[in-house]
Order: C-alpha cells, then structure tokens, then sequence
C-alpha cells in the first residue's frame, strides 16, 4: 500500500532502483562470497528442502554482469526484457507512422534519448544549470518557503502525497510526510552500526563524486556533503525508525493525525506552511493528514536563517544526486560505482538495457498498454481469475472453520472477502498521457528535460485527484510487472500480466504446479487482507475496527507467535531474520500456501510433490553477499529459503509426503506450528 511520492530524490532511492535493475554472464563462483556454499549430493530433503529441490540450479547458476542476485524472478525478468526489446524493434521499424505526440513515438524519443550518450556527454552539466543558479539566488530561508513546482530547484524537505483517506476510502486526502533521510531509515543516524558506517562511508563518497562531476572543488564537495548529513542527523531523531515502527501493532493508526491548515501552521511557524502548500497547490485539501507531527516540529526548528546553508546543501546534493543518472558517463558511472560496492555486483548491464529500463519505469502503463496487446492472452486472464475465485471461496471456508474468532467476527471476515476486487492482468482503462510532452534530441528535447517533464506530469495527475472520489478500479501497477500487489484501502489484490508466465504460471502445467507457484501469491496476496496491517481495514477499505475486543486480542496473541518464532530463524550464515520487521509477510506466506493446499485436497489423487517442490523452484535464489546483507536488514519479506522451507514445515501435509521425522532438520513441533488463517 503505496502513497504517490511526488517530490525528493536521495540515495536511498538510488539503492532500491539498483534492487530492480536487471547482460553477459558472470559465473557466481568468480564473483566474490557468490553462491560459496556448494549444495552437496547427500543433502536430503528432510533436512533442507529448498537446497535439496534446487540442488542443481543452485551449483550451477550465475549472475548477470550489473546484477546482484539471480533467481526466478530474474529468470522471468530474462523473458520479459526479451520481449520490451522486440516491442521496442517494432517501434522503431514503423516510427514513420506514428504521429509525433502519440505514446509510440514518446516511447521512442525516450529510449533515443537514453541511448544518446554523445549528446549527453556533450552537454554535461548543461541541464543542471539553471537549477544550481538558481539555488545559489536563495538568499534567506523565506525564500525556500517560496519554491513552486515551476521552480528549477526541488524541495525534499517536505513530501506531499495525494492518496485514499485511510478512514474515507471513498475519497483522497492530503499527506504530509517526513523528509528522506539519505540512508533510508532514522534508525541508521540514531542507532547506527558497522553497516550503516559502511552505507554512510559508500553514500559519502558518491555524493562527493557527483559533487565534483558538477565542477566542485573536493574540498567544496566535502562541506556540502557533510552539511546534508548534520541536517539529516538533526532531524534523524525525529523520524520514526524500521525497528519503532515494526514492533508496534499501532503504528499506521499513529500516523493518522488529521490537522487543518491554521493547526500546521501553529505547529511549525518557521516553515510558512501556508505559503507552501499554496504554491503546490494543496493549500484547498479538505482533510490533511500529518504522519509524524513529531518531524514537523524538528523542521520547523531547524528552519532558520542561521541554518539557511545547511539546508541548501541538503536540497543541492539531493538535486544534483536526482538528476546525475540522467546527465553524461561519468554521472552514469558514478551511480554504477557506488551499487556495486553498496551491493557486489560486478560489471554494468548494457546500454540498450538501460534505455528500455527507462521506458519501462517512466513510461510503463503505454509501454504496457502494446505488451498486452502483443503477449498476453485472454484464456490466461480467465484462468487465473478462475483460481482466483476459488482461493477466495476456499478462504472463506477456512474462516468459518476458525476455532478461536467468533461468529461475529467471522461474518465481518467473510464480508471483506464477499467485496474484495480481483484485477488480473492489466487495467481495465487506460491513462491519458497527450497532455506529456517528450522531446528528441534532434527536436530540442533532452533526457533531463523528458524527466522533469514526466514528474511534473506525475504531479499534476497526483494533485488533480485531491478532494475527488477514490476510483477504486485504478490498477496497482504496470502490466508488464513481476510481482502481485494487496492495496487493503480498495480491498483489491491485483495480480499483473508480467508475473503470468514463467515457473510462476503456465498455462499447460498441471494444476498442482501452477497451485505451488501463482496459487500461493494469490493465496499470499488475499492474506495480506488479514495480516497485523491489513486486519485493521474493513470490508470497503477504511482503517476502523471491525473485530470483537476478544477475538482482536487472541488474534494479536497468534500474531506475536509469529514474530518470536521467525526472531529465531537464522539464515546460512548465522544471521537472525527479524520476525518483526517481517510479520506482515510471514503471516501471508503461510496464509497462502494454507489456502492453496486446501484447493488441492479436494483434488482426486493430487500430487502433493509437484506442488511442493513447484513452491521451491519459484523461491529460488542466489544473491552477493552484500545484496543478502542488505535484504535481510531492510526487506519486509523474509530471506526466499525461509519462505519456503520455513513455511512447508508448518502443514501436516509436507510431512506426510515427504516422511519428515522429528530428528530431521525440518521438524518442527506440532506444537510450534504456526496457523492463524
């Protein structure tokens, strides 16, 4: 459940976009601690069930040159990019006939653009320029107050958001958001580790790269630098942490705090809110939700004359750190630098990869809108919303058979099912985008001008939704994504033509297989509708409390079972995974995999193997070291071998097929056994 982010870019979203960048082939051995644990042949099923299923693909699997990890996923991500290039060759073939303002032809002038390193090398910093002029025209903190969305300079230190009111689903609201913190979370200033000296060392000297790629003397880079972290780290303590946030049962309920405009205004005199929120045109929101008034208050003290440089230098790195990806090689390289040491990758993916990675991200509902026409198929939409369906009636039965929920409860339960929305495989309407202007090098255009143009497009259909009814049949995603989504405002899962494919689903495979893989997702994303977030939403979406005082409680009670239990999981090099942080994910996985293999006991003679080890074949995965590091720490999901292994050894039926005995490795206690849904 995602809120649009229309302003602020900083290196902790460079790092997630480095997660999704998917080359030649490297051998994982050749890489450093790459896949170093071999998977001998005596290893048996009963001891290690993920490893002994994926023996062979994880001896011999590699890594992509540019990439962090390979798994299925990144198989299917393999096929998918195979099939935007030869979008792409089509285009291209038949540019002739597009009209110059039509998503084809924008489709195309951004690939172009991307691809044109000559021309973006040639301008350098061109693109910049008037946005370090115009920074450096700020003379007083007012006048920071007095930015616009025309204005050249982006102002990150507030994040305004135009999203479904958590207690209104029906209509959206007005968000105010903390400032991002370079190392993504304030635990990382408040509570720092050997790691996050590490991230910080890493981000350090990118940013002081980027700096002197912009014509900055070290030293000059140095002070800006270390000026964005003393602002960052005065604020740090303000911002609620990964560890505070997780722990608390409470937590979205707390950033609930409705404010009117002469209420922020009294709460943070320095910031001229009103100011602001005018020349963002947000100043007319009928409801304003301040997620962290604790944050608000530490900006506002902050924001003063004495400390006017200070804060410049934040908004100057996070500016110039935005748009460097956009400019020439050597801003490309600096980026590429700072992921492999950040992450261990090797290398860098190729240049035409990198063009329809942009497509795809910035232009990705019309990119999606031809991948639909060209690869997907209506039999396969049918036959998944067919499964679907019947996870959802399954579910259904599994609640009615709880022991421990009233029937109150339960009818509350069952009526959140009765109106959850199903979307498979793509939108079901299309969004306009002739009113976006992309422009070709040749026609005066550039990549910096196509990015500043599509994020203020991105803003003006952000903003144009506020005070106007929730349209609840907007779809999660792009298409073409690899992924399944639970949005509990709009009660909907959605589950995108890019994941239909693969080792996830086929439609000629049997029904076990298919159950194993995409039926567990699906099952997966249903349960998120009754995890320790998705339980506090009612039926038509709104945050309000639909339980019984006891049935919550016992409810809780299972919930913490789960977060103890995964607290003490370690993975293969010891390290523990965080059951807290990763509660919300446990409790799906086996929600889904419980539901699936409900479906397949009513089967006539169902193969219980081939939905076991299909489930093992999808969470396959080898990674680097510091891109497993970096997961576990921050990825609300558990590490792929525990969503497997972990999570089979919860059901009788995994024991039964396989004959797992309690001196095997994958025993675990009927009475330890996790069942909640």
């Amino acid at each position: 459940m995602g809120k649009l982010k229309i302003k602020g870019v900083v290196a902790s979203t460079l790092i997630f976009s480095f997660l999704l960048c998917q080359g030649t082939y490297a051998k994982a051995a050749e890489s450093a601690d790459i896949n170093s644990t071999i998977v001998p042949s005596s290893l048996r099923m009963q001891d290690d069930f993920y490893s002994a299923v994926n023996r062979e693909w994880l001896n011999t699997a590699k890594i992509d040159i540019g990439k962090t990890s390979n798994s299925t996923f990144m198989e299917t991500n393999k096929v998918l990019t195979e099939q935007k290039k030869q979008i792409i060759n089509d285009l291209l073939a038949n540019e002739k006939n597009y009209a110059q303002n039509s998503d084809e032809k924008k489709i195309i002038n951004l690939y172009k653009n991307t691809l044109n390193i000559d021309a973006r090398n040639k301008q350098g910093i061109e693109p910049i320029k008037e946005m370090l002029e115009e920074l450096r025209n700020i003379k007083t903190i007012d006048d920071l107050s007095a930015l616009t969305p025309e204005s050249k300079v982006e102002s990150p230190l507030i994040e305004f958001s135009c999203s479904v009111d958590l207690k209104d689903a029906t209509k959206n609201a007005l968000y105010i958001e903390p400032t991002p913190l370079s190392l993504g979370d304030s635990d990382e200033y408040v509570k720092p580790t050997e790691n996050s000296s590490r991230i910080k060392s890493l981000t350090e000297n990118y940013y002081n790269t980027v700096l002197t790629l912009s014509g900055y003397t070290k030293e000059e880079a140095k002070s800006k630098v270390d000026n964005l972290f003393k602002f960052e780290s005065t604020i740090a303590s303000s911002i609620k942490g990964k560890e505070e946030t997780s722990k608390n049962n409470n937590a979205i309920d707390e950033e609930y705090n409705v404010y009117t405009l002469d209420q922020l205004d009294s709460l943070a005199p320095n910031l001229r809110i009103k100011t602001i929120m005018k020349n963002f045109k947000v100043d007319n929101a009928n409801k304003i939700i301040l997620t962290q008034p604790k944050w608000f208050q530490a900006l506002n003290d902050v924001y003063k004359q004495e400390n006017l440089q200070m804060i410049k230098d934040y908004i100057e790195v996070t500016n110039i750190t935005g748009a460097s990806q956009y400019l020439g090689e050597n801003f490309e390289k600096a980026a590429n630098d700072f992921k492999n040491a950040l992450l261990g990758a090797q290398g860098d993916i190729s240049r035409d990869e990198k063009a329809i990675g942009m497509v795809n991200s910035a232009l990705g509902e019309p990119f999606g809108k031809i991948y639909i026409e060209k690869y997907f198929s209506d039999k396969v939409k049918e036959n998944v919303k067919d499964m679907t369906n019947e996870m959802i009636e399954t579910y259904k039965k599994r609640i009615n058979n709880l022991d421990w929920m009233s029937g109150a409860t339960k009818e509350r339960a069952i009526e959140k099912l009765d109106k959850l929305n199903v979307q498979i495989g793509y939108p079901d309407k299309w969004g306009d985008y002739s009113k976006l202007e992309i422009r070709s090098y040749e026609n005066g255009g550039s990549l910096w001008e196509n990015i500043q143009n599509l994020g203020k497009f991105a803003y003006e259909k952000s903003i144009s939704k506020l005070n106007q009814p929730v349209d609840k049949s907007r779809f999660a995603c792009t298409p073409q994504t690899i992924n399944a989504f639970y949005n509990p405002s709009a009660n909907t899962i959605t589950v995108p033509a890019g994941i239909l494919q693969g080792e996830f689903y086929d439609v000629n495979s049997s029904k076990e297989k298919n159950l194993g893989a995409i039926g567990t997702i699906i099952g997966h994303e249903i349960s998120h509708a009754f995890d320790n977030t998705g339980a506090k939403f009612d039926a038509d979406g709104n945050l309000n409390n639909w339980w019984s005082t006891d049935d919550y409680k016992k409810f809780e009670e299972k919930t913490n079972k789960v977060r103890q239990f995964y607290n003490t999981v370690k993975v293969d090099d010891g390290k523990n995974v965080n059951g807290d942080l990763t509660v919300g994910e446990n409790i799906a996985d086996i929600g889904g995999v419980a539901c699936a293999l409900d479906i397949l006991k009513k089967m006539p003679n169902p193969d219980y193997k081939a939905f076991f080890e299909s489930n093992a074949t999808m969470w396959r995965e080898i990674g680097t070291k510091e891109y497993e590091d970096y997961k576990l720490q921050y990825d609300v999901h558990s590490p792929n071998k525990v969503r497997d292994n972990i999570v089979l050894a919860q059901f009788d039926e995994f024991y039964k097929t396989y004959g797992i005995k309690e001196n095997d490795k994958m025993y675990v206690k009927p009475e330890d056994r996790m069942k909640i849904w």
